[in-house]
């Protein structure tokens, strides 16, 4: 086995040829190509493929292979290329072939032509032993071309899916109690990373904190970050976890902005400061003060009545994060 410079002594540049040998596309292929030396000549690569092992006998692997393989002009010479899934001791569990290029592929011209093909990777596969056989046909340069040969992993993704709400839809008066709960679930096919934001500031300047927030898990770790907590951890396949909190409404008087407003985001995404509305918030729950509540109501100062004064919450609002993994 050698290497060549792609479009240079008469080596092809990185072209993809048809069967009448018009060029119809090119490929990155990089500064150089595989050639073959001698009559025949063989190359081989082994890939691990245990870092992946409860996938694949899960059966949620693929395996995406490909390569451009080619020749020169009318010669015959070519090259071939197999990948052999292997169990823990080296037994064949399954076999892809990639058959030669010869010049009737080619056009008899200069170039190559792709092959690939995808397979469900076999259960209890370990390793991939990937080969490559140069033979000649004619003397004296073995003229089987080979480039970008690939072996790619891929596997259903896990799916992060978020719920964010409180226990009423009603505004509620001071002294009223409301509880939030923030529900994270991997939908998908395997462990997904959470780093979020639980957003509080927009609560706790109108309401006291009773309890929480509380994981019902230890997947999930909330730590404190000013008046906001972090949620991270990871979640397998369909693992669920709640984080709750309550509050307790302050007086009037003491009351921020008389706008309950609890959000959830990603980490990095969070508010720079204490968020007096939902805008730009894609999960999170708002809560009107007393001029805009649903039921009019009254300021205790000035009506000279211990009424309800602003805070209302509800409503659930789900945001879906999907990741991508491959080996």
């Amino acid at each position: 086995m050698a290497t060549q410079a792609h479009g240079r002594n008469n080596y092809p540049a990185s072209v993809v040829v048809d069967s009448t040998g018009a060029t119809v596309g090119t490929f990155d292929g990089g500064a150089r190509l595989f050639t073959g030396s001698g009559a025949s000549s063989t190359m081989t690569q082994t890939v691990d493929l245990t870092p992946s092992a409860a996938l694949i006998d899960a059966g949620l692997v693929t395996a995406d292979m490909s390569a451009y393989l080619g020749g020169y002009l009318n010669q015959n010479d070519y090259s071939e290329l197999t990948y052999e899934f292997r169990d823990t001791s080296g037994g064949a569990l399954h076999t892809a072939h990639f058959a030669p290029v010869k010049a009737a592929d080619r056009g008899n011209a200069s170039g190559f032509v792709k092959r690939a093909e995808t397979i469900p990777v076999p259960p209890q596969a370990r390793s991939v032993l990937i080969t490559a056989n140069f033979v000649r046909y004619i003397a004296p340069a073995n003229d089987g071309y080979l480039d970008n040969i690939s072996l790619v992993l891929d596997a259903p993704p896990g799916e992060l899916q978020v719920t964010h709400t409180s226990d009423t839809t009603t505004p509620v008066s001071e002294g009223d109690e409301v509880t939030y709960t923030t529900t994270l679930t991997n939908t998908g096919k395997q462990r997904i990373d959470v780093d979020h934001v639980l957003v509080m500031s927009g609560v706790l300047d109108d309401a006291d904190l009773l309890s929480g927030p509380t994981s019902s898990d230890g997947a999930i770790t909330v730590s404190p970050t000013g008046a906001d907590r972090t949620l991270t951890g990871s979640l397998e396949p369909g693992q669920s976890v709640t984080v709750t909190f309550k509050v307790k409404t302050k007086p009037y008087a003491e009351q921020g902005d008389h706008q309950l407003v609890s959000a959830v985001t990603e980490a990095g995404s969070a508010p720079g400061q204490t968020p007096g509305s939902c805008d730009g918030l894609a999960l999170c729950t708002d809560v009107p003060s007393a001029d805009t509540a649903a039921v009019p109501l009254v300021n205790p100062v000035v009506g000279g009545v211990a009424a309800a004064t602003a805070l209302a919450a509800g409503g659930v609002f789900v945001l879906a994060r999907r990741r991508k993994t491959t080996a």
